[in-house]
Protein backbone atom coordinates (compact mmCIF):
# COMPACT_ATOMS: atom_id res chain seq x y z
CA UNK A 1 0.00 0.00 0.00
CA UNK A 2 1.30 3.52 -0.85
CA UNK A 3 2.17 6.09 1.71
CA UNK A 4 0.42 8.55 0.10
CA UNK A 5 -3.26 6.61 0.09
CA UNK A 6 -2.90 6.29 3.76
CA UNK A 7 -3.68 10.05 4.35
CA UNK A 8 -7.56 9.61 2.83
CA UNK A 9 -8.27 6.43 4.16
CA UNK A 10 -10.18 7.26 6.81
CA UNK A 11 -13.06 9.00 5.42
CA UNK A 12 -13.45 12.52 4.14
CA UNK A 13 -17.00 12.58 5.45
CA UNK A 14 -16.36 11.26 9.01
CA UNK A 15 -16.62 14.94 10.09
CA UNK A 16 -20.23 15.54 8.77
CA UNK A 17 -21.20 11.89 10.00
CA UNK A 18 -19.67 12.61 13.48
CA UNK A 19 -20.82 15.87 13.63
CA UNK A 20 -24.45 16.19 11.78
CA UNK A 21 -25.89 12.74 12.30
CA UNK A 22 -24.43 12.28 16.47
CA UNK A 23 -25.49 16.22 17.20
CA UNK A 24 -28.69 16.36 15.03
CA UNK A 25 -30.08 13.21 17.04
CA UNK A 26 -28.61 13.60 20.35
CA UNK A 27 -28.17 17.31 21.50
CA UNK A 28 -30.49 19.73 22.50
CA UNK A 29 -30.22 23.43 23.92
CA UNK A 30 -30.74 22.90 27.53
CA UNK A 31 -31.98 25.94 29.46
CA UNK A 32 -30.62 28.42 27.17
CA UNK A 33 -26.61 27.32 26.91
CA UNK A 34 -24.65 26.15 24.02
CA UNK A 35 -23.31 22.83 24.59
CA UNK A 36 -19.70 23.11 24.63
CA UNK A 37 -17.00 20.84 23.02
CA UNK A 38 -13.23 20.28 23.30
CA UNK A 39 -12.48 18.19 20.02
CA UNK A 40 -9.28 16.18 20.40
CA UNK A 41 -7.57 15.05 16.95
CA UNK A 42 -4.38 14.47 15.39
CA UNK A 43 -4.57 16.93 12.90
CA UNK A 44 -5.63 14.77 9.52
CA UNK A 45 -6.95 15.79 6.41
CA UNK A 46 -10.39 15.00 7.28
CA UNK A 47 -9.87 16.32 10.87
CA UNK A 48 -9.74 19.46 9.64
CA UNK A 49 -12.90 19.56 7.48
CA UNK A 50 -14.37 18.45 11.34
CA UNK A 51 -12.60 21.37 12.63
CA UNK A 52 -14.43 23.77 10.54
CA UNK A 53 -17.92 22.00 10.64
CA UNK A 54 -17.73 23.01 14.37
CA UNK A 55 -16.61 26.36 13.70
CA UNK A 56 -20.08 26.98 11.38
CA UNK A 57 -22.05 25.88 14.27
CA UNK A 58 -24.64 28.14 15.58
CA UNK A 59 -22.57 29.62 18.66
CA UNK A 60 -25.67 29.64 20.46
CA UNK A 61 -26.23 26.67 20.13
CA UNK A 62 -22.34 24.39 19.85
CA UNK A 63 -19.29 26.38 21.02
CA UNK A 64 -15.86 24.81 20.80
CA UNK A 65 -14.19 26.03 23.43
CA UNK A 66 -10.52 23.89 22.86
CA UNK A 67 -8.47 21.30 20.85
CA UNK A 68 -6.42 19.24 21.99
CA UNK A 69 -3.75 17.58 19.24
CA UNK A 70 -2.75 14.08 20.01
CA UNK A 71 1.13 13.56 18.26
CA UNK A 72 1.90 9.77 17.94
CA UNK A 73 1.34 9.12 14.61
CA UNK A 74 0.88 11.12 11.27
CA UNK A 75 1.72 14.66 12.60
CA UNK A 76 4.31 16.31 14.74
CA UNK A 77 3.53 18.40 17.57
CA UNK A 78 4.93 21.94 16.45
CA UNK A 79 3.31 21.52 12.68
CA UNK A 80 0.15 20.89 14.36
CA UNK A 81 0.00 23.19 16.52
CA UNK A 82 0.51 26.27 13.73
CA UNK A 83 -2.23 24.53 11.15
CA UNK A 84 -4.52 24.46 14.11
CA UNK A 85 -4.01 27.82 15.03
CA UNK A 86 -3.62 29.43 11.29
CA UNK A 87 -7.52 27.65 10.81
CA UNK A 88 -8.62 29.70 14.35
CA UNK A 89 -7.46 32.62 12.93
CA UNK A 90 -8.90 32.33 9.33
CA UNK A 91 -12.59 31.77 11.37
CA UNK A 92 -11.55 34.72 13.89
CA UNK A 93 -11.76 32.35 16.66
CA UNK A 94 -8.44 32.71 18.54
CA UNK A 95 -10.23 32.29 21.69
CA UNK A 96 -10.56 28.56 21.47
CA UNK A 97 -7.77 27.10 23.58
CA UNK A 98 -5.15 24.94 22.11
CA UNK A 99 -2.81 22.01 24.17
CA UNK A 100 -0.77 19.27 22.73
CA UNK A 101 -0.12 15.87 24.47
CA UNK A 102 1.68 13.36 23.55
CA UNK A 103 1.99 9.54 23.27
CA UNK A 104 1.54 8.74 27.28
CA UNK A 105 4.03 9.79 29.59
CA UNK A 106 2.83 6.61 32.23
CA UNK A 107 6.25 5.04 33.86
CA UNK A 108 7.16 1.22 34.30
CA UNK A 109 5.91 1.52 37.81
CA UNK A 110 2.20 3.25 36.69
CA UNK A 111 3.06 6.34 37.43
CA UNK A 112 1.06 8.66 35.61
CA UNK A 113 3.39 11.90 34.85
CA UNK A 114 1.11 15.52 35.25
CA UNK A 115 1.14 17.89 32.25
CA UNK A 116 1.94 15.25 29.28
CA UNK A 117 3.12 17.28 26.36
CA UNK A 118 4.19 20.84 26.09
CA UNK A 119 7.75 21.53 25.84
CA UNK A 120 7.85 18.12 23.55
CA UNK A 121 5.85 15.54 22.54
CA UNK A 122 6.28 12.09 24.50
CA UNK A 123 6.73 9.94 21.26
CA UNK A 124 10.03 11.77 20.79
CA UNK A 125 11.42 12.05 24.16
CA UNK A 126 10.92 7.90 23.20
CA UNK A 127 8.65 7.07 26.11
CA UNK A 128 5.70 5.21 25.21
CA UNK A 129 3.09 2.67 26.76
CA UNK A 130 3.50 -0.06 23.82
CA UNK A 131 7.45 -0.16 24.41
CA UNK A 132 10.01 -0.20 21.06
CA UNK A 133 7.36 -0.73 18.77
CA UNK A 134 5.23 1.86 17.61
CA UNK A 135 2.64 2.57 14.80
CA UNK A 136 4.71 5.42 13.82
CA UNK A 137 7.83 4.17 13.43
CA UNK A 138 6.08 2.59 10.37
CA UNK A 139 5.04 6.13 8.84
CA UNK A 140 7.39 7.64 6.27
CA UNK A 141 8.68 11.01 7.21
CA UNK A 142 9.34 12.09 3.86
CA UNK A 143 7.16 12.33 0.48
CA UNK A 144 3.42 11.37 1.43
CA UNK A 145 4.16 10.73 5.23
CA UNK A 146 4.45 12.82 8.24
CA UNK A 147 6.44 15.94 6.37
CA UNK A 148 3.53 16.21 4.07
CA UNK A 149 0.50 15.32 6.41
CA UNK A 150 1.96 18.12 9.23
CA UNK A 151 1.90 20.95 6.55
CA UNK A 152 -1.36 19.71 4.39
CA UNK A 153 0.98 19.39 1.01
CA UNK A 154 2.42 23.38 1.90
CA UNK A 155 -1.25 24.31 1.57
CA UNK A 156 -1.02 25.77 4.88
CA UNK A 157 1.07 28.70 4.55
CA UNK A 158 0.48 28.43 1.04
CA UNK A 159 -2.90 29.43 1.72
CA UNK A 160 -3.99 29.93 5.66
CA UNK A 161 -3.60 33.52 7.14
CA UNK A 162 -1.55 33.56 10.08
CA UNK A 163 -2.04 35.15 13.51
CA UNK A 164 -0.14 35.92 16.09
CA UNK A 165 -0.08 32.44 17.89
CA UNK A 166 2.43 30.40 17.11
CA UNK A 167 3.74 27.59 18.46
CA UNK A 168 6.87 27.92 21.29
CA UNK A 169 7.73 24.86 22.74
CA UNK A 170 8.43 26.10 25.95
CA UNK A 171 5.36 28.28 26.79
CA UNK A 172 2.89 26.18 24.94
CA UNK A 173 -0.21 24.56 26.84
CA UNK A 174 -0.09 21.06 27.43
CA UNK A 175 -3.68 18.52 26.04
CA UNK A 176 -4.20 18.09 30.22
CA UNK A 177 -3.70 21.38 30.90
CA UNK A 178 -6.40 22.14 28.46
CA UNK A 179 -8.50 19.37 29.30
CA UNK A 180 -8.33 20.21 33.11
CA UNK A 181 -8.98 23.60 32.48
CA UNK A 182 -12.41 23.40 30.38
CA UNK A 183 -13.58 19.92 32.12
CA UNK A 184 -13.54 21.88 35.45
CA UNK A 185 -15.65 24.72 34.61
CA UNK A 186 -18.58 22.24 34.09
CA UNK A 187 -20.49 20.02 31.71
CA UNK A 188 -19.10 19.71 28.34
CA UNK A 189 -19.08 16.96 25.63
CA UNK A 190 -15.60 15.40 24.10
CA UNK A 191 -15.18 14.31 20.27
CA UNK A 192 -12.27 11.82 20.13
CA UNK A 193 -11.34 11.81 16.33
CA UNK A 194 -7.88 10.71 16.67
CA UNK A 195 -6.26 7.83 19.21
CA UNK A 196 -7.38 8.77 22.72
CA UNK A 197 -4.26 8.69 24.32
CA UNK A 198 -4.73 12.40 25.63
CA UNK A 199 -8.47 11.91 27.05
CA UNK A 200 -7.48 8.47 29.13
CA UNK A 201 -4.70 10.27 30.99
CA UNK A 202 -6.48 12.97 31.40
CA UNK A 203 -9.47 10.38 33.06
CA UNK A 204 -7.01 8.24 34.90
CA UNK A 205 -5.76 11.12 36.46
CA UNK A 206 -8.66 13.22 37.23
CA UNK A 207 -11.25 10.75 38.05
CA UNK A 208 -13.13 13.63 39.74
CA UNK A 209 -13.94 15.74 36.68
CA UNK A 210 -15.74 12.83 35.36
CA UNK A 211 -18.74 13.67 36.35
CA UNK A 212 -18.56 17.25 33.94
CA UNK A 213 -18.60 15.18 30.93
CA UNK A 214 -21.97 14.56 29.21
CA UNK A 215 -21.31 12.68 26.29
CA UNK A 216 -18.02 11.23 24.58
CA UNK A 217 -18.11 10.67 20.75
CA UNK A 218 -15.32 8.43 18.58
CA UNK A 219 -14.76 8.39 15.32
CA UNK A 220 -13.12 4.54 15.20
CA UNK A 221 -13.15 1.37 15.45
CA UNK A 222 -14.93 -1.55 13.21
CA UNK A 223 -17.68 -3.08 14.06
CA UNK A 224 -19.02 -5.85 11.25
CA UNK A 225 -17.35 -6.94 8.14
CA UNK A 226 -19.59 -7.88 5.68
CA UNK A 227 -19.92 -11.58 3.93
CA UNK A 228 -16.40 -12.29 2.32
CA UNK A 229 -16.63 -12.18 -1.36
CA UNK A 230 -13.10 -12.29 -2.59
CA UNK A 231 -11.42 -15.14 -0.55
CA UNK A 232 -10.89 -18.85 -1.23
CA UNK A 233 -13.35 -20.92 0.30
CA UNK A 234 -13.59 -24.73 0.92
CA UNK A 235 -14.80 -25.65 -2.46
CA UNK A 236 -12.90 -22.98 -4.65
CA UNK A 237 -11.06 -24.56 -7.08
CA UNK A 238 -7.07 -24.50 -6.94
CA UNK A 239 -6.53 -21.30 -9.00
CA UNK A 240 -8.17 -18.80 -6.20
CA UNK A 241 -5.98 -16.47 -5.10
CA UNK A 242 -6.61 -15.50 -1.23
CA UNK A 243 -7.56 -11.51 -0.83
CA UNK A 244 -8.51 -9.27 1.45
CA UNK A 245 -12.31 -10.03 2.55
CA UNK A 246 -15.12 -8.12 3.81
CA UNK A 247 -14.36 -4.36 5.01
CA UNK A 248 -11.29 -3.70 5.41
CA UNK A 249 -9.26 -1.46 8.42
CA UNK A 250 -7.41 1.76 7.42
CA UNK A 251 -3.82 1.11 8.82
CA UNK A 252 -0.73 1.91 6.89
CA UNK A 253 0.22 -1.70 6.58
CA UNK A 254 0.06 -4.60 4.66
CA UNK A 255 -3.43 -6.36 4.72
CA UNK A 256 -2.22 -9.92 5.35
CA UNK A 257 -0.73 -8.65 8.79
CA UNK A 258 -3.82 -6.66 10.26
CA UNK A 259 -6.67 -6.25 7.82
CA UNK A 260 -8.92 -5.21 10.08
CA UNK A 261 -7.79 -2.67 13.07
CA UNK A 262 -8.56 0.68 12.25
CA UNK A 263 -6.32 3.85 12.93
CA UNK A 264 -7.69 5.54 16.08
CA UNK A 265 -7.98 3.11 17.81
CA UNK A 266 -4.66 0.81 16.70
CA UNK A 267 -3.24 3.83 18.11
CA UNK A 268 -3.49 2.93 21.56
CA UNK A 269 -6.13 0.22 22.29
CA UNK A 270 -5.19 0.54 26.10
CA UNK A 271 -5.94 4.10 26.11
CA UNK A 272 -9.31 3.30 23.88
CA UNK A 273 -10.38 0.65 26.58
CA UNK A 274 -10.34 3.46 29.49
CA UNK A 275 -12.34 5.62 27.88
CA UNK A 276 -15.12 3.14 26.40
CA UNK A 277 -15.29 1.60 29.75
CA UNK A 278 -14.79 4.72 31.51
CA UNK A 279 -18.85 4.59 32.59
CA UNK A 280 -19.27 8.12 30.78
CA UNK A 281 -22.18 7.80 27.91
CA UNK A 282 -20.12 7.45 24.51
CA UNK A 283 -21.05 7.12 21.21
CA UNK A 284 -19.30 5.38 18.56
CA UNK A 285 -19.47 6.03 14.64
CA UNK A 286 -16.98 3.15 13.24
CA UNK A 287 -15.00 3.78 10.22
CA UNK A 288 -17.77 1.04 8.85
CA UNK A 289 -20.26 3.87 8.57
CA UNK A 290 -18.65 6.56 7.44
CA UNK A 291 -17.51 4.58 4.48
CA UNK A 292 -21.10 4.20 3.71
CA UNK A 293 -21.18 8.13 2.34
CA UNK A 294 -18.54 8.66 -0.39
CA UNK A 295 -17.33 11.41 -2.20
CA UNK A 296 -18.22 10.83 -5.91
CA UNK A 297 -17.19 12.53 -8.79
CA UNK A 298 -20.40 14.69 -8.94
CA UNK A 299 -20.05 15.68 -5.45
CA UNK A 300 -16.54 17.00 -6.10
CA UNK A 301 -18.15 18.40 -9.13
CA UNK A 302 -20.65 20.42 -7.66
CA UNK A 303 -18.22 21.18 -4.37
CA UNK A 304 -15.67 22.82 -7.23
CA UNK A 305 -18.30 25.12 -8.25
CA UNK A 306 -19.16 26.81 -4.67
CA UNK A 307 -16.47 28.03 -3.61
CA UNK A 308 -18.18 30.71 -2.08
CA UNK A 309 -16.29 30.63 1.49
CA UNK A 310 -12.58 30.48 2.57
CA UNK A 311 -13.54 27.45 4.41
CA UNK A 312 -14.63 25.60 1.56
CA UNK A 313 -12.02 26.77 -0.59
CA UNK A 314 -9.00 25.36 1.81
CA UNK A 315 -11.43 21.94 1.83
CA UNK A 316 -11.75 21.98 -1.84
CA UNK A 317 -8.04 22.35 -2.10
CA UNK A 318 -7.38 19.90 0.23
CA UNK A 319 -9.32 16.69 -1.83
CA UNK A 320 -8.06 18.51 -5.19
CA UNK A 321 -4.41 17.94 -4.32
CA UNK A 322 -5.46 14.55 -3.11
CA UNK A 323 -6.95 13.77 -6.48
CA UNK A 324 -4.64 15.42 -9.00
CA UNK A 325 -1.08 15.09 -6.85
CA UNK A 326 -1.62 11.74 -4.97
CA UNK A 327 -4.07 9.40 -5.84
CA UNK A 328 -4.86 10.22 -9.47
CA UNK A 329 -7.59 8.29 -11.73
CA UNK A 330 -8.13 6.38 -8.02
CA UNK A 331 -8.98 9.34 -6.33
CA UNK A 332 -12.62 8.62 -6.17
CA UNK A 333 -12.29 4.94 -5.97
CA UNK A 334 -10.54 4.93 -3.01
CA UNK A 335 -12.23 7.56 -1.07
CA UNK A 336 -15.50 5.59 -2.27
CA UNK A 337 -14.82 2.28 -1.62
CA UNK A 338 -12.47 1.86 1.10
CA UNK A 339 -13.07 -1.67 0.96
CA UNK A 340 -11.75 -2.46 -2.42
CA UNK A 341 -8.58 -4.75 -2.61
CA UNK A 342 -6.90 -2.46 -5.11
CA UNK A 343 -5.68 -0.49 -3.09
CA UNK A 344 -4.55 -3.20 -0.13
CA UNK A 345 -2.16 -4.43 -3.01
Amino acid sequence: MKAEEMLLQRNFWVALVLIGVVFGANLMVVKGLPRRILLDTDVDTDDLSALLYLLKLNRSEFELEAVTISTNAWTSAGHAVNQIYDILYMMDRDDVAVGVGGEGGILEDGTIQPNVGGYLSIIEQGLTTTGGCRYRQAIPVGVGGRLDADTNYGLRKAFLPQGSRRYNPLQQSTAQQVMIDKISEGPINIFLIGSHTNFAIFLMSNPHLKKNVEHIYIMGGGIRSENPTCCCTGNASQSCTPRQCGDPGNLFTDYNSNPYAEFNIFGDPFAAYQVIHSGIPVTIIPLDATDTIPVTKNFFEVFEQNQDTVEAQYIFQSLKIARDYRLGDQFYTVISEMHSSLQWR
